[in-house]
């Protein structure tokens, strides 16, 4: 055991810097690279004894790397692409920052809408970054499943947040047809 300590050691120095500029060419997020170089050498470590006998470990690592940061992208365009409708709905301005006072904002909006159990499954899968596989299976239903719910929850926050608006752009048509009317 000791001797893959000694392994593990010994190619974290020598692989560290080069594993890190290969996940800073992908990435600009200075949080986002340290935590996959991290996430990698972790992985890595979980699997020293294996690494050992591996004939390409610099590969195997950039390989890790290249997964981890796939997966991290993923999650990013899932948040942003998903949530974009929520806060360009949610908040009169547009400031396209998300900062904590939005995220609770927009919360408390689908809050309104959804369950507690609905809610709490909308966190787990684009805040706190869970697979949908990964909660598919801890709910014991399939991954296609869970799919289907996420898509109704998604439908059911537009549909209701698309009501208000439509009786907003109703009521300039109402004011708009009834000052055309006064003025003939």
């Amino acid at each position: 055991m000791e001797n893959s300590r000694e392994f593990f050691d010994k190619l974290y120095i020598t692989e560290f810097t080069q594993i890190e500029k290969y996940v800073r060419r992908m990435l600009y997020d200075n949080n986002a690279v340290e935590d996959i170089v991290q996430d990698t050498f972790f992985e890595a470590y979980r699997k020293r004894e294996e690494l050992m006998k591996h004939p390409n470990i610099p590969g195997w690592l950039r390989v890790t790397a290249k997964n981890k940061v796939m997966k991290w992208e993923e999650k990013q365009r899932k948040y942003s692409l998903d949530f974009d409708f929520l806060l360009d709905n949610s908040v009169e301005e547009r400031n396209p920052e998300v900062d904590d006072f939005r995220m609770v904002e927009i919360y408390t909006a689908v809050k309104e809408i959804l369950s507690e159990e609905e809610l709490e499954l909308l966190r787990c899968y684009y805040e706190y970054g869970y697979t949908s596989q990964e909660i598919a299976e801890k709910l014991g239903i399939s991954d296609t499943c869970f799919k289907v719910r996420i898509l109704r929850m998604k439908q059911k926050i537009r549909d209701s947040m698309l009501l208000p608006f439509l009786f907003g752009v109703c009521g300039l048509i109402h004011q708009l047809i009834t000052f055309i009317g006064d003025k003939l």
